[in-house]
C-alpha cells in the first residue's frame, strides 16, 4: 500500500539490538559469513535509531548470513528473530505473478489473452477496455488501470473504520473510474490489476489460494509462508507486531490489528505472510530454479523501461532497480505497519532480503525513509564494500 495515513492504537517506542539467529526448518546452517559483524552492525544501528525491529538475509558467493535486531513485540520486549513471520506487502505481487505464469506454462491461459476471456463479467463490471487489456498488461502495470491504494474513498474508509473494509470492496473503489491511460500505452502501478489477476487465477483453478499452496509453497518447501489456504493464516505463531509513526515523532503506535486485517483482505496485490529465509528461497527459485521454464522466466524478466534513476524497469511482477553496484531484480513492499525487500544482483550472484515491522507506506515519515532509503543503502554498501 502506498500513500495512506492512519489513526490507530497508541504503543511504546523502544529499541533493542540483538543477534537472533535461531534454528529454522530450512537448511541454512552454513559457517559464519566473513562480513557477519558488518551486517549485524547495520541492523543494530538502525534499531538504535528508532526502527522497532529488523531482520535480513544476505547471500553472497562467500556464504549465507541471517540476522535480526530490535523487537518483534515491544510491549513485552520480545526480541526480533530471523524466524519471525513478517508481512510481504507488495512482494505479494510477485507470488501472484508466478502463479499466473504457471497457468501460462500449463497452457491454461496466454499472456496476450484479453482478461475478459478468463475473468467473469460480473467481476469486470464497471471496468472499461476489458476486451483489450491483456494478462501481460495487468502483470506489468500497463493495463491503464487506476490504483485503489490511492483512491480517496479507500483512504477515508481505512482512516475511519479500517476493520470494516472487505476484499470485495477493493475492486469496487475503482469501478466506473476513468482509466489512467489506454491499455498498453503507459506504465501506472496498480494494485487493482493484481486483485483482478487473483480473480483470474480463482476462475481458472477454482481456488487461487490452494493453487498458491500446491504449486508454489509446497514445491519450494516454503514452510513459513502463509496465505489464505494455510490454517494458521492470518495470525501465525511467530508473527511480529506492527507499528506506525503516525506523527513522525519516533513514538510509534501499535497498528497490529489493522495491519493484519488489511493483509487478510488483499489477494493478488498483497496478502502473504512469510520469513526472510522463505523470501530468499522464493526469489532464488524464480531467478535460477526450475519452477518456471526458461521461456516463461524470459517473459517474466522482459522489462519495460521506466526511464528513472532507481526503479528503471518493470517485468511481470518484478522490478528492475539500480540501487548501486549493478542491477537488482526483485520486489519491495510498503504497508502501514511493515516493510519488506527482496533483491537479486545477477551480475554478482548476491541476494539481499530485508524486513521491518514499522510502517513504511508514508515516505514523509523519518522511520519510513530510514527503512526504505538509509537502511537498505547501508546494508547494500556493507555487502559490496
Amino acid at each position: 500500500m502506498k500513500s495512506i495515513k492512519y489513526i490507530l492504537l497508541i504503543g511504546l517506542a523502544l529499541n533493542l539490538s540483538c543477534d537472533n539467529d535461531n534454528d529454522n526448518d530450512n537448511e541454512y546452517s552454513e559457517p559464519i559469513h566473513p562480513k557477519a559483524s558488518n551486517f549485524q552492525d547495520v541492523l543494530d544501528e538502525f534499531t538504535s535509531s528508532g526502527i522497532p525491529g529488523l531482520s535480513a538475509v544476505v547471500v553472497t558467493p562467500d556464504g549465507i548470513w541471517k540476522g535480526a535486531s530490535g523487537y518483534a513485540r515491544i510491549e513485552d520486549n520480545t526480541p526480533m528473530s530471523i524466524d519471525n513471520e513478517v508481512y510481504s506487502a507488495s512482494i505479494g505481487k510477485t507470488f501472484c505473478a508466478v502463479a499466473t505464469l504457471l497457468l501460462v506454462q500449463d497452457g491454461l491461459i496466454a499472456l496476450d489473452d484479453p482478461i475478459s476471456n478468463h475473468i467473469p463479467s460480473t467481476t469486470l463490471l464497471g471496468f472499461e477496455h476489458t476486451d483489450s487489456i491483456t494478462v501481460r498488461q495487468l502483470l506489468n502495470h500497463t493495463g491503464g488501470l487506476t490504483n485503489f491504494d490511492w483512491n480517496e474513498a479507500f483512504v477515508s474508509d481505512v482512516l475511519n473504520d479500517p476493520l470494516s473494509t472487505k476484499s470485495s470492496d477493493l475492486l469496487d473503489y475503482e469501478r466506473g473510474n476513468a482509466f489512467y491511460a489506454p491499455p498498453g500505452t503507459d506504465f501506472h502501478y496498480s494494485s487493482t490489476g493484481y486483485e483482478l489477476l487473483a480473480a483470474l487465477i480463482e476462475e481458472v483453478t477454482g481456488n487461487h489460494a490452494r493453487f498458491y499452496s500446491e504449486r508454489i509453497f509446497k514445491p519450494l518447501n516454503l514452510q513459513h509462508t502463509f496465505y489464505k489456504n494455510e490454517l494458521e493464516y492470518p495470525l501465525t505463531d511467530n508473527l511480529v507486531n506492527s507499528y506506525f509513526d503516525q506523527f513522525d515523532t519516533k513514538q510509534v503506535e501499535n497498528v497490529s490489528e489493522t495491519q493484519n486485517h488489511l493483509t487478510h483482505i488483499f489477494t493478488g496485490s498483497d496478502g502473504i505472510i512469510s520469513t526472510p529465509l522463505d523470501y530468499y528461497q522464493f526469489l532464488k527459485e524464480i531467478m535460477t530454479g526450475s519452477i518456471l521454464s526458461d521461456e516463461i522466466r524470459s517473459e517474466m524478466l522482459d522489462f519495460i523501461s521506466l526511464g528513472g534513476d532507481d526503479y528503471i524497469g518493470y517485468g511481470l511482477g518484478v522490478w528492475q532497480r539500480d540501487i548501486g553496484y549493478g542491477i537488482a531484480i526483485g520486489h519491495d513492499g510498503d504497508a502501514i505497519g511493515a516493510g519488506a525487500d527482496m533483491w537479486y544482483f545477477p551480475d554478482h550472484d548476491i541476494y539481499i532480503i530485508t524486513a521491518t515491522n514499522v510502517g513504511t507506506v508514508l515516505q514523509d515519515t523519518e522511520l519510513g525513509r530510514m527503512y526504505n532509503e538509509s537502511f537498505l543503502i547501508a546494508l547494500v554498501t556493507a555487502v559490496f564494500e
